[in-house]
């Protein structure tokens, strides 16, 4: 599919309408058709002036709208717009490429030359197929078994688990005489999900085989509270869990302590600050032994990083698989993604994001087979698009003999549902996981082949994280980002961190869709917009028959709406909310009528700057009248200053 990425094809599909004359009358009841669209988006900015709003409806005139007074009987009857009118044309990107000083991946040693257990060694190569030491582990391990501070900056899919891991196993098993679990915790690792704490959970449970008296376990959001107290009870040596569970359990269960403290990791660190734990993390370390070491480790050293580091390290030694001398400034600018993967981008009219997509995962399972990641930005976009694609595109692929698995994971599911999709989609060859950014940090799924971004991340530093899935530990890998016309800057953002990337047109996409014209209704036309017309209209048909999927649709659009209102304010002249077409982004989520009879409510308020003005009357607050006297000092009778008028 990619050698096909010089093809250039000049079809209607990629060319404005011609424009036409436009009467008054024509003009009126368009305007009609926008005012509740107008008047929703009004309680953004209720202030400005309404000439904003008038510019995206002179620019989005030539919309085929369905007229707000007819009723319809039944969902079945709201007519559908057409799919490639109004789409306009994507231009090629002029991108700013950065050039990138990439070191390999591996060091030259091997464990066995690095001072450890010889039974460690033969557990490294037996249970986990390792031999060769990267170069973050090679210069991290050392440091850890010296007992000095670590600051671990390191690419993602670098080893950097296995980097603090096999030191602090080699110590615990050296130590004489030999501890018991009934000792209690010595090693302390505090991961940000669930997911995470158990794939460090089998890392450790893997490297402890030879070693049976050091006894790894795990805390975990999700869990019965009685059977983790049990298993404290019982006795562990290593205990990774999550803050806010583990802040449970030492206010709640007695026979938890953080007395005995020796080793203390804080893993994806950033991700920790993101998620507002920096609190949670500083409570834990004052609860544990002062003489212990800590390591903190990340992909990225952000400010946030930083601070977190310095509550928690003493006069650390900073590793970093890019540079070893001392970081500046300007450092942290610069973001590591894996040397084998290849990144690619494509731009995408709002209508089409959809059947690009589909034609994607087409493409890929049908002609190679694929295990992949797709990200998108809410919940409730996960939940709807693996409903839609299980019922509608996992039959067609059937039909090719090709049973491509849909899994679904995000934060708001159950956790005995989340850890049985997280072990079965690992053990698939072949699959896809639809995904919010809980599967962005830290986990090793085997065999992946594409990171698919949905959505823009928020963040360069986000992209990094998710596109670190894939192209782990030396392995090939591949990254594919979707974004709007609108929404092409970011390219230039990512350029200024030094990650670099492929165009791809989406009309490569389109063209796969005539791979499945037999399983669509068509009539001898097998054109690619003709395939995703038909596609296009064979999503909307099974929303529009169930009500429960005509729901989460609705809900889905109501999410990315919000989710796009909320990126940070630093990037949002790159991703403008004010450049978002409504209509077309219903359309992507297979909705037929006008945003306007939606019914679906979006929070816009709680992105409103707060204003002082009394909004029911337009007239500002009233204050507290205040009797003073002109002889008045102005101080109180007990000499203290008078009150500042608020």
């Amino acid at each position: 599919m990619i050698q096909n990425t010089n093809d250039s094809l000049l079809m209607n599909i990629t060319s404005e309408p011609e424009q036409k004359k436009i009467n008054k009358n024509n003009d009126k009841q368009k305007e009609d058709g926008e005012k509740s669209v107008l008047s929703t988006l009004s309680s953004v900015k209720k202030n400005k002036s309404p000439s904003i709003y008038k510019k995206r409806e002179l620019q989005h005139s030539s919309v085929n709208k369905p007229n707000q007074s007819q009723a319809y009987k039944t969902r079945e009857n709201v007519p559908s717009s057409s799919l490639f009118t109004g789409s306009g044309m994507t231009l090629p990107l002029v991108v700013k490429k950065r050039k990138v000083t990439l070191e390999p991946l591996f060091s030259a040693k091997t464990f066995d030359k690095l001072d450890l257990h010889p039974l460690l060694v033969n557990c490294l190569k037996s249970r986990l197929d390792v031999v060769t030491a990267t170069n973050v582990q090679e210069q991290t391990i050392p440091l850890i078994l010296e007992g000095r501070d670590a600051l671990i900056k390191s690419c993602t899919g670098s080893g950097k688990t296995l980097a603090y891991a096999i030191p602090i196993v080699q110590k615990l098993q050296s130590m004489l005489p030999k501890i018991k679990r009934s000792d209690g915790v010595y090693a302390l690792i505090i991961v940000p999900t669930r997911e995470l704490a158990l794939q460090c959970f089998e890392i450790f449970s893997a490297l402890t085989k030879s070693f049976t008296w050091v006894v790894p376990g795990y805390l975990i959001g999700g869990e019965k509270k009685k059977s983790e107290k049990a298993r404290l009870r019982k006795g562990l040596n290593i205990l990774i869990c999550t803050p806010g569970r583990l802040l449970d359990h030492l206010d709640h269960t007695a026979c938890l302590t953080l007395e005995k403290i020796m080793f203390l990791v804080i893993d994806e660190a950033d991700m920790l600050f993101e998620q507002g734990f920096e609190d949670s993390v500083a409570k834990i370390v004052s609860k544990c032994c002062k003489t212990r070491q800590s390591i903190l480790l990340s992909a990225t050293l952000t400010k946030g990083v930083e601070s977190m580091a310095g509550m928690t390290l003493s006069a650390p030694t900073h590793v970093g698989t890019l540079s070893e001398h001392q970081r500046d400034e300007d450092d942290c600018q610069d973001l590591a993604v894996p040397k084998n993967l290849k990144q690619f981008l494509c731009v995408v009219p709002a209508k089409l994001r959809l059947v690009c997509l589909s034609g994607f995962i087409i493409d890929n399972c049908l002609k190679y087979g694929f295990k992949g990641l797709v990200f998108m930005c809410s919940q409730n976009s996960v939940d709807y698009h693996h409903n839609l694609f299980s019922a509608v595109l996992f039959p067609i692929l059937q039909q090719k003999e090709h049973k491509c698995m849909f899994f679904k994971l995000h934060g708001n599911m159950k956790q005995e549902e989340r850890t049985e999709i997280f072990n079965a989609f690992r053990s698939k060859k072949e699959g896809i996981l639809l995904c919010t950014d809980v599967a962005a940090r830290g986990l090793d799924l085997p065999s992946v082949d594409w990171i698919v971004q949905y959505s823009a991340p928020p963040s360069a530093e986000i992209y990094v994280h998710r596109v670190g899935r894939t192209a782990r530990i030396g392995n090939k890998g591949n990254s594919l980002m979707f974004l709007l016309p609108a929404e092409s800057k970011f390219s230039n953002l990512l350029a200024d961190h030094k990650i670099n990337f492929e165009e791809l047109p989406y009309t490569l996409f389109l063209k796969a869709l005539i791979l499945i014209s037999d399983a669509l209704d068509l009539k001898n036309k097998s054109s690619m917009e003709d395939c995703a017309t038909a596609l296009q209209t064979m999503y909307e048909k099974k929303i529009y028959k169930e009500e429960q999927l005509h729901e989460s649709a609705k809900q889905a659009y109501a999410s990315y709406v919000q989710s796009y209102a909320s990126y940070p304010k630093n990037i949002r002249h790159i991703l403008p909310f004010k450049a978002l077409h409504l209509g077309h982004i219903a359309k992507c989520f297979c909705l037929r009528e006008a945003p306007s009879n939606l019914n679906c409510p979006i929070p816009y308020q709680k992105f409103q700057k707060p204003s002082f003005r009394n909004k029911s009357e337009g007239k500002p607050m009233k204050r507290k009248h205040r009797t003073v006297s002109e002889y008045d000092s102005g101080l109180s009778e007990f000499g203290g200053l008078p009150k500042k008028r608020r």
